[in-house]
């Protein structure tokens, strides 16, 4: 329960200040604790910074407890389907959190660290292992379509806190993010058809 509050404290402080402007004495502060509780559980601040990722306080979907959720063995159009949800899932949890969009920001601007190479290869292998128990035909290379979309929607999601709107859509309004969950669904509907489609070709010049 102790290290639970101070994760927590940490994204509170995060959110409130930066990652940039975050450290080991305000997290202590925030979580009314030592600071040399935060040393013997985690290490440091690298150690606190990557088990705020690794145990699902930056994104609830980066963890094996929801990897674990999903039901395996499932029909490509359900796949399809719980893919699609999943990115809306990612959209409405980064919105939400803005602890975690402080941190990818952290992370766009110290991309040589080796502390945001290794958060960042956390999250690939997460996208991996998801992709490979939900995307439909492997074969039609998912993880460059997962890498699109979620790319787009962190776009989308850190651009609006400077930006209105994008097009015509309303970023300050409930109406504008529901337009964007539909186009999310519709792309990944689409995208079933059109695998399927090929699929069967493949099968059928097989014959």
């Amino acid at each position: 329960m102790t290290m639970e509050r101070i994760l927590r404290a940490m994204g509170d402080v995060m959110a409130e200040r930066g990652t940039d402007k975050a450290g080991i004495n305000a997290v202590a502060e925030r979580a009314d604790v030592n600071k040399v509780l935060i040393y013997r559980y985690f290490g440091g601040w690298n150690g606190l910074l990557e088990a705020y990722v690794q145990r699902g306080f930056f994104l609830s979907m980066f963890n094996d407890k929801f990897l674990d959720s999903v039901p395996a063995n499932l029909p490509a159009e359900n796949r399809s389907k719980v893919w699609s949800e999943y990115t809306i899932q990612f959209m409405r949890e980064f919105r939400a959190r803005k602890s975690s969009q402080e941190l990818i920001r952290w992370e766009m601007a110290h991309g040589e660290t080796e502390l945001a190479r290794r958060l960042a290869e956390f999250r690939d292998n997460s996208y991996k292992n998801l992709v490979s128990k939900l995307a439909p035909y492997n074969d039609f290379d998912p993880i460059a379509i997962t890498s699109l979309m979620v790319a787009a929607v962190t776009n989308i999601v850190l651009n609006s806190a400077q930006r209105d709107h994008i097009g015509d859509i309303d970023l300050r309004s409930d109406a504008g993010w529901e337009r964007l969950e539909t186009a999310i669904r519709r792309i990944y509907s689409s995208l079933n058809i059109a695998l399927e489609r090929e699929n069967n070709k493949k099968e059928e010049a097989a014959v």
